[in-house]
């Protein structure tokens, strides 16, 4: 995932804004206006998490317990003295009816608002904190509910899209945005992915089609914060002093810097993790250690934690 997803590597609620913003795809502060009921897991078949059958590879018994205590304790403190403390938690777990989970955007802003905490969290401590939350606010079949959709969105997060759009080039945008929608649509469902992404789909569309019939387009901050390979640097710094002064033009210089050091370390490590999963003298647990061992002589503290979520996805 070296695409710039610049919210799930980093701590601030700020990253997230500041990426989808970058291509317009970011939806009003105030988010959907009311909805008609939407149908329940149009495209996912829910009957065993309704009967409360355990998820897949969960035991429920003392040692997992324990797991999921210290899980759930230590995203607490995270939310409480880490990057998010005295912030608020964004969205809801979503609206339900007799029981059952819809569709609706409140649940993404809900899962946005935690994914910002990765890198002092990682994602199975999430999980455990997800799980343990929603079964406390309602009850265990809720939880695993919320959950299914949960896993579909984190790894709909670590889908590495083909067609990266070029702020710069108009041309790359709609290949841009049907990948995404396809890509949306398949791992989540219709019904969800509409939920979580028609407004800011439908908004980028009405750009693009702006753009081909020629209306101008008054001139977005948002454009000028993030960087991409075929942005002229000197260009886009020049423009950045004139419309956000040159202190903030200096900060994101330096961000843009930063985060091309990160996809290079990324990458490289990428490429070494695939060496050791295809070398033939190594057993599986070996070639997971070799794997692990790796990064953690690349990357430390946060960094780490972030490299591992992205690059070792089965553990």
């Amino acid at each position: 995932m070296f695409a710039r997803h610049r919210w799930l590597y980093g701590a601030v609620p700020l990253a997230l804004a500041l990426v989808w913003a970058a291509y317009g795809w970011l939806a009003s502060e105030d988010g959907p206006g009311p909805q008609a009921p939407a149908p329940a897991f149009t495209d996912w078949n829910f009957s065993p998490y309704a009967r409360g059958e355990p998820l897949p590879a969960v035991q429920h018994n003392a040692d997992a317990a324990r797991t999921a205590d210290a899980a759930r304790a230590h995203v607490q403190n995270v939310l409480e003295r880490g990057s998010l403390r005295e912030s608020e938690l964004d969205g809801d777990w979503g609206r339900w009816v007799e029981g059952q989970l819809q569709p609706s955007r409140s649940l993404r802003q809900r899962f946005d608002y935690l994914l910002t905490a990765l890198g002092e969290a990682d994602p199975g401590h999430l999980r455990h904190w997800i799980e343990q939350e929603v079964t406390a606010q309602k009850n265990a079949a809720s939880a695993r509910q919320v959950l299914a959709v949960w896993d579909r969105y984190v790894t709909l997060q670590q889908h590495r899209f083909r067609n990266t759009p070029n702020v710069a080039d108009p041309s790359t945008w709609a290949a841009a945005l049907s990948e995404r929608t396809q890509v949306r649509q398949q791992l989540l469902g219709r019904d969800w992915a509409q939920a979580f992404y028609a407004d800011e789909e439908a908004a980028f569309a009405q750009h693009i089609e702006q753009r081909k019939a020629g209306v101008r387009v008054e001139p977005d901050h948002a454009t000028l914060l993030v960087a991409n390979a075929n942005t002229n640097a000197d260009q886009l710094h020049a423009q950045r002093v004139q419309q956000l002064g040159a202190d903030a033009a200096e900060r994101l210089r330096a961000e843009d810097q930063a985060w091309a050091d990160w996809e290079r370390r990324l990458a490289a490590a990428q490429q070494a993790l695939n060496g050791f999963a295809a070398a033939p003298h190594l057993s599986a647990p070996q070639r997971l250690q070799a794997q692990e061992d790796h990064l953690a002589q690349h990357f430390s503290g946060a960094e780490l934690q972030r490299a591992r979520a992205l690059l070792l996805k089965e553990r």
